[in-house]
């Protein structure tokens, strides 16, 4: 009964003086949206730069090292290398039972020149080796056909993935490009370094050619850094095995011969690679275990990101400590309010204590008042804030269109952004609007409470 009576005796107190409730309200509510609008921007900055690095990176991709471990003995340097052949790591992908789908590696070279269909159609395009995994993590959308598979991508087979628009210049359409046939003319520079000095040479030009299948139809995304008008003759990518350009140039890949020093491995689940390190661990501890001097590191991308977000995380509470300031300007109102409705009630609480009430009873009193006003500052705040965020989501298409480039605006309208605060935005809010209200009412509280009946009840 005494918490219903102590809030309806706050509730009166604040109606009876609305318009100091309401300048008093002002300064926590602005300090407090503040707070909210901090909160919000963190999270969702973490998100993006979270989603971003994921993308940009590769995907959660875990990068092994043999022969050196990163975080370890950082002066310690292996006498000879621990490399692994092309065979083994294939091998050890096929036994993890899809944890690992494959590595992800670029051909060094491209090949620029011209896919051909005729003499009437021709298409500009630069010839990318990849591998299998590539699309998935280039987040690439395929509109027709597939993606070339990893054995594949080991092997090096005459297969292409090519661009809606090469396929439109090639074919007419995406759907008629699938299952054809076309022929290449194009040329591979490969760089010439001088083999005492290590200096660069002019490159090596070579001529290839040859005919290649078309597997599958990807959608082509404008960077920004060209025109945005899509036409027949762009120059687009064209996506074959990294291992097919290698045999066509008759270049021999240094870790082909040599081995693999580091591998990047494509893990099946990005958000949980556990299971996928563990088994990268094991890999590498049976063919180098018995070594003393062997070390090796084993690292997903996650580690990289959580360095980033905990970069975030120190901004964000540094805008909050100072956007709290303006928090704290409220709470240093709210504490005078609170000061004047002490004394504008001192018979009241003198009454009071002369028919029996204790220091407890005033102080609480008081107390829920003031967090009474918080909390109704809060609430107004909040919805303020969920009000705001809406008008910005229902408006973020237009607010992304603004952005140059055109890969980051792709990226952004399939983030899944919600600008509206979160759950712990709004809890840490009220926690802090509860705090100012207490801290900030005890010590009006504290007086009122501490009054003598006797002088309360002779106060004019």
């Amino acid at each position: 009964m005494m918490l219903f009576e102590n809030l309806r005796q706050a509730y009166n107190s604040l109606v009876l003086n609305k318009k100091r409730t309401i300048l008093t309200m002002i300064g926590i509510i602005i300090g407090l949206s503040s707070v909210l609008l901090i909160v919000s921007v963190g999270d969702v900055i973490s998100n993006i730069a979270e989603k971003y690095l994921i993308n940009a990176t590769g995907g959660n991709t875990i990068y092994f090292i043999s022969g050196i471990d990163v975080d370890g003995d950082i002066d310690h340097k292996p006498e000879r290398r621990y490399p692994f052949t092309e065979d083994e790591i294939y091998d050890f992908i096929d036994s993890t039972n899809g944890e690992i789908l494959d590595i992800s590696s670029n051909s060094s070279v491209n090949v620029s020149g011209n896919f051909m269909l005729d003499d009437k159609h021709k298409s500009n395009v630069t010839m990318q080796g990849v591998t299998s995994s590539y699309e998935i993590t280039s987040k690439m959308r395929l509109t027709n056909g597939r993606f070339f598979n990893r054995n594949e991508s080991r092997y090096g087979k005459p297969v292409i993935v090519i661009s809606d628009i090469a396929a439109k210049a090639l074919f007419g359409s995406s759907a008629d490009a699938v299952g054809k046939v076309l022929d290449f003319q194009g040329q591979v520079s490969v760089p010439q370094y001088d083999p005492e000095t290590y200096m660069p040479l002019d490159d090596v030009v070579i001529k290839v050619s040859g005919n290649v299948v078309v597997l599958g139809v990807y959608e082509y995304i404008s960077d920004g850094k060209s025109a945005d008008i899509r036409t027949d003759d762009m120059e687009t990518a064209v996506y074959c095995p990294s291992q097919f350009i290698n045999d066509i140039a008759d270049l021999e890949e240094s870790s082909s011969v040599n081995g693999f020093n580091i591998v990047q491995f494509v893990p099946a689940d990005p958000t949980d690679t556990t299971t996928a390190q563990d088994m990268i661990r094991n890999f590498a501890l049976e063919k180098y275990g018995s070594d003393e001097d062997y070390r090796f590191t084993v690292k997903d991308q996650m580690a990289m990101l959580s360095t980033i977000t905990g970069a975030v995380s120190i901004i964000t509470v540094a805008f909050i400590v100072i956007s709290a300031i303006s928090l704290l300007v409220g709470g240093i109102v709210l504490m005078n309010t609170m000061l004047v409705t002490v004394t504008e009630r001192t018979k009241e609480i003198g009454i009071k204590k002369a028919l029996g009430a204790r220091n407890s009873t005033i102080r609480a009193q008081f107390l829920f008042e003031s967090a009474l006003i918080c909390l109704i500052s809060c609430a107004v705040g909040v919805f303020l804030g969920m009000f705001f965020g809406m008008i910005i989501e229902s408006n973020l298409d237009r607010i992304i269109s603004l952005v140059p480039n055109e890969g980051i605006q792709y990226f952004l309208l399939n983030s899944d952004i919600h600008v509206t605060p979160s759950l712990n935005a709004i809890i840490i809010s009220t926690t802090f609007s509860l705090a100012v209200g207490l801290i900030f009412g005890l010590y009006p509280a504290n007086k009122g409470a501490k009054m003598q009946p006797v002088e309360a009840l002779r106060y004019e």
